[in-house]
């Protein structure tokens, strides 16, 4: 699916454009099907003549496949009720060595697991840190470890550590903590869930979650919003953007509560993001599914038309589908590895994989 940018002239009816948009559905016009105005979108005013061309991957829920063998990791302690493994950070084999290797997190505690085949994982090690939410970066040789430090009351900071074989790791350094008002709103003052990637000028964009929302049905809190933050060091010091690039919105029903979290990526020449958006659906249960979207410059994001791609079905992702890594060409293959949980308060969360199937 590709959706065209235009400058704000080509559009004479800018009513009848956003119409369309509201409805989702471009069939009305068929010289214009499958093209929105992201003029008319985000008032993002083009001067150049040349339309930019913004594609969305076909990547239907249909052609995402559960691997025979999920969920594939139980939490440390087992599947007991409330037990939790999440945020799955994965490498695979001829990035560091011949084997997978995957960081994910329980509570305050982060944990290292390898794989021969990339299905049946074992627990390697505990770091020896408190820490959560993961996202792995590499950069010249070096391994960065970019992650979320909870204080005793649940605020956090996101810190960031290296390292050239995955087991000693330097001094923990911050990079980012809450300080803007819509940062702080909800029970915790939280910055979160981070997502570093370098873009095309070369500056370090650290994306991440803030603000917070309760979920009184699971007894924690989720996201609220989702912006990022610029250096350009690796190290920081950080600027903010000032403000949310994806919010809750009541319009759309995957993410009607909160924004949830973002994991980003170069795709050909733009960005696509995989997003779970929190929710509330008709029987006021709170959920959360894996969506697609699209962006030119990484800050404006259009939704996939046919959101969400991976949501809660039954059995070990019953409740809620949580965040995630891609692995992408190994074997040709597409991988999401996500964390979901079969219940509630007092579900637990287990490990998966959905492999992309385009026949």
């Amino acid at each position: 699916m590709s959706i065209r940018a235009f400058p704000r002239r080509h559009y004479s009816h800018v009513k009848s454009c956003k119409s369309l948009i509201a409805y989702g559905s471009l069939s009305s016009r068929p010289a214009l099907k499958h093209t929105l105005c992201l003029t008319c979108l985000y008032s993002i005013d083009y001067s150049s003549e040349v339309c930019n061309l913004l594609t969305i991957p076909e990547w239907t829920p249909d052609k995402w496949r559960d691997v025979p063998e999920n969920p594939l990791i139980d939490p440390p302690g087992g599947p007991k009720p409330g037990n939790v493994i999440g945020d799955p950070q994965v490498i695979p084999p001829g990035e560091y060595d011949e084997y997978w290797h995957m960081f994910a997190h329980a509570g305050r505690t982060i944990y290292h697991l390898r794989s021969s085949d990339g299905i049946h994982w074992r627990y390697e090690e505990t770091l020896p840190w408190p820490g959560c939410l993961v996202y792995l970066y590499k950069e010249k040789g070096i391994w960065y470890m970019v992650y979320t430090l909870p204080d005793e009351k649940w605020n956090t900071r996101i810190c960031i550590r290296e390292s050239r074989n995955l087991k000693e790791w330097s001094d923990e350094v911050v990079l980012l903590e809450p300080q803007l008002p819509w940062e702080c709103e909800g029970p915790f003052k939280q910055v979160r869930n981070p997502c570093l990637i370098r873009t095309g000028d070369g500056t370090y964009r650290l994306y991440y979650s803030a603000g917070t929302i309760l979920l009184e049905d699971c007894g924690y809190e989720e996201p609220k919003y989702i912006s990022f933050a610029e250096s350009d060091d690796i190290y920081g010091p950080y600027k903010h953007y000032g403000k949310p690039i994806i919010s809750p919105d009541p319009k759309v029903s995957y993410r009607n509560f909160g924004a949830g979290a973002l994991k980003v990526y170069r795709w050909r020449d733009q960005y696509i993001g995989f997003n779970n958006g929190i929710y509330k659906d008709e029987k006021d249960r709170s959920r959360s599914a894996i969506c697609l979207m699209a962006s030119l410059d990484g800050i404006s994001w259009i939704d996939a038309p046919f959101n969400p791609i991976i949501p809660p079905t039954s059995g070990w992702k019953r409740a809620l589908v949580y965040q995630l890594d891609v692995v992408f060409g190994y074997e040709e293959k597409i991988i999401i590895y996500y964390n979901a949980r079969d219940g509630w308060r007092e579900g637990v969360e287990r490990i998966g994989a959905s492999i992309l199937v385009e026949e």
